[in-house]
């Protein structure tokens, strides 16, 4: 009886499936809402208004209107992106990283390309569009 009891606990502890500790949630804010969120790891998902490149290989990426009046921006330095950056301008992105405040700004360094990702657009689910008949009339 102890020997089928041990097996039981046996099966029992190791069908409990092990896993490393739950990563935490990162919240997903917008442009507008990251200046709340200083000093914390965040995820902004927003559309690039203006992408610039400075001479010295510095790219911005800011949302929320175009330089000068945008209300959020992304860092991105040449050193770390030796292959170059793509172009987001009027692309819709998520932006993983802390913010920090910038000229009274927030603020995200991307430091690799995995902190950034385009969102998929709506083509996969087009706004259906009325019926068409046989005469070419849209049908209401």
């Amino acid at each position: 009886m102890k020997r089928i009891l041990s097996s039981l606990l046996w099966v029992a502890l190791f069908s409990i499936p092990l896993r490393a500790e739950d990563a935490p949630l990162i919240p997903l804010v917008t442009p507008q809402e990251a200046a709340s969120q200083e000093g914390k790891q965040v995820k902004v998902k927003g559309v690039v208004d203006g992408q610039k490149t400075s001479a010295k290989g510095v790219t911005y990426l800011n949302f929320g209107g175009r330089f000068p009046n945008h209300v959020f921006s992304c860092v991105l330095r040449a050193k770390d992106f030796p292959n170059g950056v793509t172009s987001y301008e009027g692309k819709e992105v998520e932006v993983t990283g802390f913010i920090k405040m910038y000229e009274g700004k927030p603020s995200m360094d991307i430091k690799s390309p995995d902190q950034i990702r385009m969102v998929a657009s709506d083509f996969a689910n087009p706004t259906p569009s009325a019926p068409v008949s046989p005469s070419g009339e849209v049908e209401r």
